[in-house]
C-alpha cells in the first residue's frame, strides 16, 4: 500500500511540475546556392536557389520562392562571353536553370562564371580536363534475384596522379536524364595509372521516387536501385577537376552521415566566391551503351 501511495505521489509532482517550453529556434541564414557546369561540345547550365530552415514547410509555393529567377548569369572562356537565359526543364529538379548558347565547352580550357543578385556578385572557375575513355560494360546479375544486377564498367587510368571521375546513367525509355549512382565520384589514389573496376548501380530521381515502396520496387517490380534484363543502359564516364570532384564528394559524404549522430560532420566543399555555396564544374564525357541480356 505504502508503495503505491509513494507512486501517486511521485505521479502527482511529476505531472503538476511540467511547464510548457516555448522554444525559438533561430532562423538560419538564407544563403544563395549555385550548381552549374560546362561539358565538352554543349553549353552551360547553371541552377540558381536559395537555402531554406530546417523545420520550414516544404511545399510547390515555397519551392517557387527558393528559385532565383532574376540573376544575370554570364560565362567566359577567357576570350568570349555568354550570357545565360533563364529557361524551363520539366524533366531537372528544381524546373528552373539558365542556359548557355554561345560557348561550348572544350577539353584542356577553363571557364569563368559569374552571377549578379541585386548588388551582390558571386565568381567562380572550373577547367575541363581531358576525358577518359571506357574499356567496357558488363552487367552482373544479382546473385539473390533473377533478372536484376547491376553495370561494371572497365577504364584505363592515365599515367600521371590526380585523375577525378563522375559517373552518370540512363535507361533509355524509362530516365528522362542523366542519374547518377551512389557514390558518384571517385579518384584515382589507389589505381593510378592502373585498370579500373567500378561498380555503378541506377541513380536516383527525386521526381519519381514516389513510384517505388519501402522495399524499392515499382508497381511492376522492379528495383529502384538496379538494371533489369531486357533495358539498355547507357553509361557517362565523365573526368573533372579536383574542386568538382571535392564538393561532390563532401555532398556525398555528408549523405552518409546525416542519419547517424556518432559520426563527425562534413562541412559542405564549394568553389563559389563571394559568399555562396554550391559548385561550378566542368565535364569531359565519354559514352557508352550496354544492352542487358541473360548471357
Amino acid at each position: 500500500m505504502k508503495k503505491i501511495t509513494f507512486l501517486l505521489t511521485l505521479l502527482f509532482f511529476l505531472t503538476n511540475c511540467e511547464k510548457v517550453i516555448d522554444l525559438k529556434l533561430p532562423k538560419g541564414e538564407r544563403k544563395v546556392v549555385i550548381e552549374g557546369f560546362i561539358e565538352s561540345g554543349k553549353t552551360a547550365e547553371v541552377f540558381v536557389t536559395y537555402t531554406s530552415p530546417y523545420f520550414s514547410k516544404f511545399d510547390q509555393n515555397m519551392l517557387f520562392n527558393l528559385i532565383e529567377k532574376n540573376a544575370l548569369v554570364v560565362i567566359s572562356d577567357g576570350i568570349d562571353y555568354d550570357t545565360l537565359k533563364l529557361i524551363t526543364d520539366p524533366y531537372v529538379f528544381p524546373f528552373f536553370k539558365y542556359k548557355g548558347s554561345k560557348i561550348f565547352g572544350e577539353e584542356g580550357k577553363s571557364y569563368h562564371l559569374k552571377v549578379i543578385i541585386n548588388d551582390t556578385t558571386y565568381y567562380a572557375k572550373t577547367y575541363i580536363p581531358n576525358h577518359v575513355k571506357i574499356d567496357s560494360l558488363k552487367f552482373i546479375p544479382s546473385t539473390s534475384i533473377d533478372s536484376i544486377g547491376f553495370v561494371k564498367l572497365y577504364m584505363k587510368d592515365p599515367d600521371e596522379p590526380g585523375n577525378y571521375y563522375r559517373v552518370f546513367t540512363k535507361v533509355i525509355g524509362k530516365d528522362s536524364t542523366y542519374l547518377h549512382p551512389y557514390p558518384s565520384v571517385f579518384d584515382d589514389r589507389l589505381f593510378n595509372g592502373k585498370y579500373v573496376e567500378y561498380e555503378l548501380y541506377r541513380g536516383r530521381n527525386p521526381l519519381e521516387d514516389y513510384k517505388y515502396d519501402e522495399f524499392g520496387r515499382d508497381s511492376s517490380g522492379n528495383f529502384r536501385w538496379y538494371f533489369n534484363i531486357g533495358e539498355t543502359v547507357v553509361v557517362k564516364g565523365c573526368a573533372i577537376d579536383y574542386d568538382h570532384y571535392s564538393f561532390w564528394y563532401s555532398v556525398e559524404q555528408q549523405e552518409i552521415t546525416a542519419d547517424n549522430p556518432f559520426t563527425t560532420p562534413v562541412n559542405l566543399r564549394s568553389n563559389i566566391k563571394g559568399g555562396a555555396i554550391g559548385i561550378w564544374g566542368g565535364y569531359a564525357c565519354y559514352y557508352d551503351t550496354i544492352k542487358i541480356t541473360k548471357n
